[in-house]
């Protein structure tokens, strides 16, 4: 297999990200105007696979207008579970239904993603409160994708995610999607990787590659990115992780630097090839308490 097979694209509406919450405002500080859509994006950066996820409640169901933009890609995942600002309104909050629909239409639709399923660490929220839907849900929707293709259900975690506390959560997903929000966290990221293996043992790991340093409203530097990049060239030649997603067609084209570098690297590491993995040979992970 080629490593270009295992890089994705966080896909998500026009704009999205510079107008975010029900006041559409630039809370990242991002430059520019974002004209490129998953479809465009996953071209421009020479990507053939994409998780299609809703944010700010947007595209709402039904989803194939956008599905059909999607047809040339070889693999898509679904949200099940939007942003956190894409709860639905009723009893159901997820979009598991319309999932399971387009799974029956479009053959390239592969499995659902839980975006943002785990609230911040706060006081705000009692411990029992912090994901956004019971694991008895987060059972039926596995088992129900199970039972549908078969699919696959993925989940997303944080550098603030890696306590025991998650543990069960992870166990009932196919795939853990592991993402690092501030970039200083970045010189953490080999140690916080052999975290989230030790909490998911046995399930397919990916990773997210921001390409802006979304936590701090700034830039990645450059050695930021260097650093990010060569951890996930390494990691995916050796068979350790089984993907990285690049976040996204929505600061594709607003002229950062920072994509330009991930569009040279992909093109330069894309037709290596994967070889088997030594797990052996991990860092040692944080010592993160429950």
């Amino acid at each position: 297999m080629k490593i270009r097979d295992r890089i994705w694209l966080w896909g998500q509406d026009v704009m999205s990200h510079h107008q975010v919450g029900p006041r559409k405002e630039n809370i990242w500080n991002l430059p520019g105007i974002n004209r490129m859509d998953p479809a465009e994006g996953a071209r421009f950066l020479g990507i053939r696979n994409i998780c299609r996820v809703v944010m700010n409640g947007s595209p709402e169901p039904p989803f194939d207008g956008e599905m059909e933009k999607l047809a040339g890609c070889d693999r898509v995942i679904w949200s099940v579970l939007g942003d956190s600002g894409s709860d639905r309104p009723g009893d159901v909050l997820d979009d598991l239904e319309e999932l399971l629909a387009l799974a029956r239409r479009y053959p390239n639709l592969k499995g659902g993603i839980l975006d943002d399923f785990f609230r911040p660490l706060s006081a705000q929220w009692a411990t029992d409160q912090m994901a956004r839907l019971p694991l008895e849900r987060v059972r039926t929707i596995k088992a129900r994708l199970h039972s549908a293709g078969p699919l696959e259900l993925w989940i997303v975690i944080y550098e603030s995610a890696l306590s025991e506390y998650y543990r069960s959560y992870l166990a009932e997903c196919d795939a853990v999607t592991f993402w690092t929000w501030h970039g200083e966290h970045l010189d953490d990221l080999a140690g916080n990787l052999s975290r989230v293996f030790e909490l998911s043992p046995g399930k397919k790991h990916l990773a997210g590659c921001y390409a802006y340093d979304y936590g701090n409203c700034r830039p990645l530097t450059p050695g930021q990115m260097k650093k990010q990049c060569s951890v996930y060239a390494d990691y995916l030649k050796r068979d350790l992780l089984q993907g990285v997603i690049i976040c996204s067609n929505c600061i594709a084209d607003i002229g950062l630097k920072e994509i330009d570098y991930l569009r040279d690297w992909i093109a330069e590491i894309g037709d290596e090839t994967v070889i088997p993995a030594d797990k052996e040979a991990l860092p040692e992970s944080k010592n993160v308490s429950a």
